[in-house]
């Protein structure tokens, strides 16, 4: 990928110095804008927080305890302890007769600034491990933090969006990066199969890059995401609850998430589950095919153009889905030609759009 053409605007310091200064104003801008958010209970801080001082802190299981659903697996609440372990208020309940008391305001503050900052900073450190897996051989280091610069420009902003709602999905872009950057740079096949099998146990759909390391038959990494997967699963959640605590919490999340959405979909732990933001295939489907309400009650949005049972619907879906599966197998199971950095890229890339559109 060679962008030294496009490059040429910051060659001068004082094009390169605007374009750092303006980068990290927006992230500042982002940190202090999602601190605000979370201290003010409009973003997934709060709720995370909730989880970790329930089933660490409070040794109870949450999938019971908890009156929302939280369809996250019981790793999660391992994964985010670092942020949720100092105690916000009973049982997590930040708000105390209507006034947030002043030291539970700093911790609070505190936890929500580290964690938003150090996304706001993966955001930086994502671009980088893409752009340096994918510039060919040879190509200097100066072009390669410009397609850095660039690929940040065109994604910061999605990207930071998440990390104002403090959302988890910058811990897991950030080890698919990672470990891109590992497996097209030929490095530790492992490591990088083992960051990809602590994402799917954060969040299942990375899952699929089990099928792509399958498929490119890179049984290291396999082995390597099998292994993270395992210890992230079993191991920790033992040490963590005991042997009876971590299976109260997988059967419980058995019971409570993946049976209801095995059975009936998303909406059986979502609510509104196909509206307008999602981008699913099947959310899609169901937007055009059948009367879904892809807005709110008090705002409500129609866009559907027929009138389709939603049975018919989630067959069709089905179809689909396992005919873009067997489509992907098959481009990764062909190996490239040449065997260039670019097309390892995009056939690595191709998992992240199969899991958009596979999943629900």
């Amino acid at each position: 990928m060679d962008l030294t053409r496009l490059c040429a605007f910051r060659e001068r310091p004082g094009r390169r110095a605007c374009l750092v200064v303006s980068m990290v104003a927006a992230s500042v801008f982002v940190v202090v804008s999602g601190t605000a958010r979370a201290v003010g209970g409009s973003s997934e801080f709060d709720g995370f927080r909730e989880i970790v001082q329930v089933s660490v802190v409070e040794d109870l299981n949450h999938y019971e305890y908890i009156p929302h659903v939280r369809a996250y697996p019981p790793f999660f609440a391992i994964f985010w302890a670092p942020f949720g372990l100092l105690p916000v208020g009973p049982s997590g309940n930040v708000i105390v007769h209507g006034r947030l008391p002043a030291w539970w305001l700093v911790q609070l503050t505190g936890s929500a600034a580290a964690v938003l900052a150090l996304m706001a900073a993966m955001t930086f450190w994502a671009s980088r491990c893409v752009s340096a897996a994918c510039h060919p051989e040879g190509v200097a280091v100066p072009t390669n933090r410009c397609t850095s610069m660039l690929l940040w420009l065109l994604c910061g902003g999605l990207m930071l969006n998440s990390v104002v709602r403090a959302e988890t999905d910058m811990f897991v872009v950030m080890m698919v990066a990672a470990s891109m950057w590992l497996l097209l740079r030929k490095r530790r096949a492992m490591a990088a199969g083992a960051l990809l099998g602590i994402a799917t146990a954060l969040k299942l759909t990375p899952g699929l890059f089990g099928v792509y390391l399958l498929c490119r038959r890179s049984w290291r990494g396999l082995a390597g995401m099998a292994v993270a997967g395992f210890c992230c699963t079993v191991i920790l959640p033992v040490l963590v609850w005991g042997p009876s605590g971590a299976y109260e919490r997988h059967r419980s999340w058995t019971e409570v998430v993946l049976v209801p959405y095995g059975s009936t979909g998303p909406e059986a732990i979502i609510e509104r589950a196909y509206r307008k933001t999602n981008q699913s295939l099947t959310a899609a489907l169901t937007r055009y095919l059948t009367p879904y309400n892809a807005g709110t009650s008090g705002h409500p949005s129609y866009v559907n153009v027929a009138d389709v049972p939603r049975s018919t619907v989630s067959t069709i879906s089905r179809a689909l889905k396992l005919g873009i599966l067997a489509a992907l197998v098959a481009a990764w199971a062909v190996p490239p030609p040449d065997g260039s950095r670019e097309l390892e890229a995009v056939l690595f890339g191709l998992v992240p759009l199969g899991m958009l559109l596979i999943s629900d």
